[in-house]
């Protein structure tokens, strides 16, 4: 596996994740949105009726374990988004503000460690097709 610090290998274009990537990065942005709306701890609602309820402590709380939820899992997408743009779309020169871009990095802070194994594959899968070209 290649390290991608200096490559000469340029992405210009988006690929949808696919298989295991792709069932991550899906699993990923339902936590955020689970996370982010409290319909879903409320009475009457599944996690809350199945799970919550069952656990007087549990359901004393479950408002501000939503909260750190939330502000944990959309502190650390915001973060690795910010150094994905910072440090790996500039190595490979994705050209800021395309659409290409926008779509990286929505996929990045919606798909965390999952889309960014996905960008790896990508980047090694056209390092190997440049090598073989030359």
């Amino acid at each position: 596996m290649s390290t991608h610090k200096a490559t000469g290998v340029t992405i210009d274009e988006y690929e949808l994740p696919k298989g295991r990537n792709a069932a991550g990065t899906l699993l990923t942005t339902a936590l955020l949105v689970l996370s982010a709306n409290r319909r879903f701890v409320e009475p009457r609602s599944f996690l809350h009726d199945q799970v919550l309820a069952r656990n007087a402590r549990v359901h004393k709380h479950r408002h501000r374990g939503q909260d750190i939820l939330f502000y944990t899992i959309y502190g650390l997408s915001g973060i690795q988004t910010l150094w994905f743009a910072l440090t790996k779309a500039r190595q490979h020169n994705l050209k800021q503000f395309s659409v290409a871009w926008f779509q990286w990095l929505l996929t990045i802070f919606l798909g965390g460690t999952f889309a960014q194994k996905h960008w790896d594959e990508v980047v090694e899968k056209k390092e190997l097709k440049t090598i073989k070209e030359i």
